[in-house]
């Protein structure tokens, strides 16, 4: 498989304002991605996604490191390596009194030999066909949000990055979008790098998840196997809440993650499902519900990054 961007040792420190020190926005991040997979690019506002991002595509200089997109070095040859990229930061901007069809041919023609046919071809691609002669202010976000990945696409990148794409839009926006995403690594082995908060989505469609916290990078690889490897949870439903709760304070090899009324959210650490729910029967504990799940994206994150861990429903 192709290796599509390498980023070694990533750095961007800026200068406080009014004083002689800097504060560290990135520190260390590395990773690689391989043709036709999607990274999900995870952090708490200010962890360093969009300083990151702007590095890769060379909007903002940065301080130490090295990045290789398609075998070409950012520093070595920018114009050729960003050549190779599509990308869509911040909310989408367009001129909202040209057509759809007229803001991707305006920016065809920043490009060099987009073949004829190509920005029709790009509309009809991201779902636009029938409203390729609309204007642009008449449009809904989903629709821009869906514009801005056809401009991305114009000159058949290897990689597209895309910063928080999903903002804004409703349930079904989303699933579109990511649908869509998908559909491009699959069909095209077009590579993804994704900052978003939607953390249940991110779990579901992206190949990799790198997760940043104060600018350095605290998880990264294989989305299946970074969950895989996870602490098992247990969620259950326990009579005698006061008692439960002493008992389960308690147990060795168990951590208590979270309690409403009767209802606890429990983490199995250094004892197996069988052996916890022996425990619990010979504490004479009446049963209404248990049930075992592995850590979702959304608890593994919280804990990584010292959020409140969530409470069961």
């Amino acid at each position: 498989m192709e290796k599509i961007i390498s980023v070694q040792n990533l750095r961007k420190a800026y200068k406080k304002s009014n004083t002689f020190d800097f504060e560290t926005a990135v520190e260390n991040v590395s990773f690689d991605l391989m043709s036709g997979n999607i990274m999900g690019l995870l952090g708490t506002n200010g962890a360093g996604k969009t300083t990151t991002l702007k590095m890769i595509t060379n909007l903002c200089s940065k301080d130490k490191g090295k990045i290789v997109i398609d075998n070409i070095s950012l520093d070595s040859d920018p114009g050729l390596a960003l050549s190779k990229v599509g990308a869509a930061l911040d909310t989408p901007s367009f001129y909202q009194e040209l057509t759809a069809r007229e803001n991707i041919e305006y920016f065809a023609h920043l490009y060099n030999n987009i073949p004829d046919g190509q920005v029709m071809e790009l509309l009809d691609y991201v779902g636009l066909s029938s409203q390729t002669e609309k204007k642009v202010k008449k449009f809904s976000l989903g629709m821009k949000q869906r514009l801005a990945l056809a401009r991305a696409m114009l000159g058949q990148p290897k990689l597209i990055i895309l910063d928080e794409p999903a903002n804004g839009l409703d349930p079904q926006g989303q699933i579109n979008l990511y649908r869509l995403i998908c559909d491009m690594a699959k069909e095209k082995h077009t590579t993804f790098i994704v900052s978003s908060h939607q953390l249940h989505d991110m779990e579901k469609f992206c190949t990799d998840i790198l997760i940043l916290d104060k600018g350095k990078s605290i998880l990264q690889g294989k989305t299946e196997e970074i969950l895989s490897e996870t602490t098992n949870i247990v969620d259950c439903i326990l009579e005698e809440t006061k008692a439960a709760r002493s008992v389960l304070s308690g147990c060795q090899g168990i951590s208590l993650v979270s309690q409403k009324g009767n209802q606890f959210t429990i983490r199995l650490e250094n004892i197996c499902f069988n052996d916890f729910v022996k425990k619990l029967v010979a504490n004479h504990l009446h049963i209404r519900y248990l049930s075992m799940r592995k850590y979702s994206l959304q608890d593994l994150f919280l804990k990584l990054t010292g959020g409140v861990e969530p409470c069961i429903h």
